[in-house]
């Protein structure tokens, strides 16, 4: 394809786009900019600045590393998030092979797409808008690496929050389904006997299913009150907090294996050993819609502890979200009577003292004011 030069050095056109040429370790290298000229020369004026920060062997990288090379480079060096790593054969699947310079924002738009209108596996149904969303995050959060790294200039992702890649999730936002306490206590009621400390230690502690089904006697230290938690969503180690109650309630547990709660064989207990259980004991207090499952035990941990005047922060750290508008947004939620109770803190007795006031909204010194002789004068309007 015949090259076209134009009047700007280091600036020429092959078809429709145009290329720029910088030297970087004593090479020159062409990089292609766009279909406009203005957007090659705002190029060409970014690599100079580059070229006196020394970052051209950060674009040098970005041409020669594949995405699938920096996928090895995260399991090595990075700092193994499981939402990731559990999504590696998906971002694969998408971005294997790809240049890192090459992948673009309207790449991230198609990706999210394609996840959205692929189906499940079991039951094929759509993919929910929080497993997109949880996919572009583990995405968001491996480019960020590349550029800690130095293997990309910037990440693809966009910074503005408001740009539409991230589902937006309408109808789930600020609904916050819970259990009140007397619900808590019915639904362990209606437990068999092996699952009821089971669901005990869901609420006491805000531990996800998953966590507590692999609890092994070593995690659990009774004396200080705490279960360290090797392995967690976030991938690190993290420590949650024990009541009294929930000691005593450990202590009095057999040991029949290494696991806290087991099969009769001593392995752990898997999801579906639990799920059915728990979803009779939930029919029988009328919780038999959509949306309430094991998981709502962890939302109540999180509002119980709010409406008995727990701070959102302290809540924050027992239930280990690494933001507070998680918290804040998602896993704390009052019911109407609490909410009346709050709002009533703005009542006082000026505004009640007003409303009584003879001079406010009364129908008697309306009519007082009326002039009825007055309006009788007046001449009606003439028909049409």
């Amino acid at each position: 394809m015949k090259v076209l030069k134009t009047k700007y050095p280091g600036i020429y056109q092959i078809g429709e786009n145009y290329y720029i040429d910088f030297y970087a370790n004593g090479k020159r290298h062409p990089k292609v900019v766009g279909p406009k000229l203005d957007m090659a020369l705002e190029e060409k004026t970014k690599m100079r600045k580059k070229n006196k920060r020394g970052k051209y062997h950060i674009v040098e990288r970005m041409e020669k590393t594949t995405f699938d090379q920096l996928m090895e480079l995260y399991k090595k060096e990075g700092d193994g998030k499981v939402y990731i790593l559990q999504f590696e054969p998906v971002y694969l699947k998408h971005f294997g092979g790809q240049k890192l310079s090459t992948i673009t924002r309207s790449d991230l738009f198609e990706f999210r797409d394609k996840i959205k209108s692929t189906p499940k596996q079991r039951g094929k149904k759509a993919v929910m808008d929080s497993t997109v969303n949880r996919t572009l995050a583990g995405l968001r959060r491996l480019f960020h690496f590349a550029v800690s790294k130095e293997y990309l200039e910037e990440s693809p992702f966009p910074k503005d929050p408001k740009s539409g890649l991230f589902l937006s999730e309408k109808g789930n936002r600020g609904k916050r389904k819970y259990f009140t306490e007397d619900e808590v206590k019915k639904i362990i009621e209606a437990c068999p006997d092996w699952l009821r400390p089971i669901v005990i230690t869901a609420y006491l502690t805000g531990m996800r299913a998953g966590e507590i089904l692999k609890l092994k006697w070593k995690d659990i230290n009774l004396k200080e009150g705490e279960i360290l938690l090797e392995e967690t969503k976030a991938g690190e180690p993290q420590v949650v907090k024990m009541q009294d109650e929930l000691v005593d309630l450990f202590k009095s547990l057999p040991k029949r294996s290494q696991f806290i709660f087991s099969q009769d064989d001593g392995e752990p207990l898997k999801d579906w050993n639990y799920y059915k259980p728990f979803k009779e004991a939930l029919n029988s207090i009328g919780k038999n819609e959509k949306g309430w499952n094991f998981h709502t035990l962890r939302h109540t941990t999180g509002t119980q502890l709010y409406l008995k005047g727990v701070p959102a922060i302290a809540i924050k750290d027992q239930l280990r979200h690494s933001d507070i508008r998680v918290t804040t947004d998602y896993y704390v939620g009052c019911d109407s009577e609490y909410q009346k109770a709050q709002i009533e803190k703005l009542s006082n007795g000026y505004f009640r003292d007003f409303l009584k006031s003879p001079e406010v909204n009364s129908e008697k010194t309306v009519k007082k004011e009326v002039d009825f002789e007055a309006l009788q004068e007046v001449p009606p309007f003439a028909s049409a």
